[in-house]
């Protein structure tokens, strides 16, 4: 979703108050520009309040493998491959007890998740991926576990802990509250109203310069030539299947559209187009939270004399 102006102030808000316990920024910079490995490291860093709601900020490659996102409320930046997100999706409650789970469907070379947890829990069984090493320690009066790894492969991650039923008092009966957590709490807020108004922009138009997605188009299948029969012979089942929806929806759709429309498992989708990208039969570009998918000019021009 490009929405630079939100990215921007969420930008500056976590800049401010809350400090990066992973890379610095400009390590940051360092690490998505070198080309080598890029498509498969994940950075990020969660921040997870009281009533297990978790903040998540950092940069990932591709979305699609993280499976909270489905249910959570999220920014992601194509161009910089930076992600902001809100969920309840990583935590469960039974009693004072939580379980934080957090998994993965894609395999990174660089893996490093740091979690901020309440300042006053305990902590209970640390459970990861063999190929994962964890440290524990604290920043800003919160609890942080940080797990990093390489060449990991579908990573996960499970952390218990315990915190109070009953929030400390002090000796005057006042609820005290912790000037570090308030911070991250506070900042929750403030990323949560950003996303809500991030996705209301999108539903009624976005910002100039978006791609938009098209509308009022009448629906009409675009005729196949022989020399686009030939090439789609070459094809597999489901990338012939994805260009047949393609040539019966005025050769583009949303990705998400085209996922309903040939029932194609999101985490397959990805891969196909992205094969079909660089056989230049289809090009995508960012709308939203999905990509709109369009067949190519070459692959239009295609015909019998070929």
């Amino acid at each position: 979703m490009k929405t630079a102006g939100i990215l921007s102030l969420i930008l500056l808000v976590i800049a401010t108050a809350t400090p990066v316990a992973g890379l610095a920024s400009d390590e940051y910079s360092y690490a998505f520009n070198d080309t080598e490995g890029y498509s498969s490291q994940l950075i990020l860093d969660i921040y997870v309040d009281e009533i297990g709601k978790a903040l998540v900020i950092g940069y990932i490659n591709d979305p699609e493998s993280l499976p909270f996102l489905e249910t959570a409320d999220y920014i992601y930046e194509n161009e910089t491959q930076q992600l902001y997100a809100l969920t309840h999706a990583l935590t469960e409650k039974s009693g004072d007890r939580w379980t934080l789970t957090f998994t993965t469907t894609a395999n990174y070379t660089t893996y490093q998740v740091v979690f901020y947890l309440p300042p006053e829990v305990s902590l209970g069984r640390i459970s990861c991926s063999d190929q994962l090493e964890y440290l524990v320690s604290t920043a800003n009066e919160s609890l942080v576990v940080e797990f990093h790894g390489y060449e990991v492969q579908g990573p996960y991650v499970r952390i218990a802990y315990q915190q109070p039923l009953t929030t400390p008092t002090g000796a005057t009966g006042v609820i005290a509250f912790d000037p570090g957590y308030v911070i991250i709490i506070v900042l929750l807020a403030i990323v949560s109203i950003m996303l809500s108004v991030g996705v209301l922009m999108v539903r009624l138009g976005g910002e100039p310069g978006q791609v938009d997605k098209p509308q009022g188009v009448p629906r009409k299948e675009i005729e196949r030539t022989p020399g686009m029969a030939r090439i789609m012979e070459t094809l597999t089942d489901r990338e012939r299947a994805i260009v047949n929806a393609l040539l019966k929806h005025n050769g583009e759709m949303t990705q998400a559209d085209l996922r309903y429309d040939t029932e194609i498992p999101k985490s397959s989708l990805t891969g196909i187009l992205r094969t079909l990208e660089r056989r230049q039969i289809v090009k995508k570009k960012a709308w939203g939270r999905t990509n709109v998918i369009k067949l190519t000019e070459w692959f239009l021009s295609q015909n019998g004399g070929e």
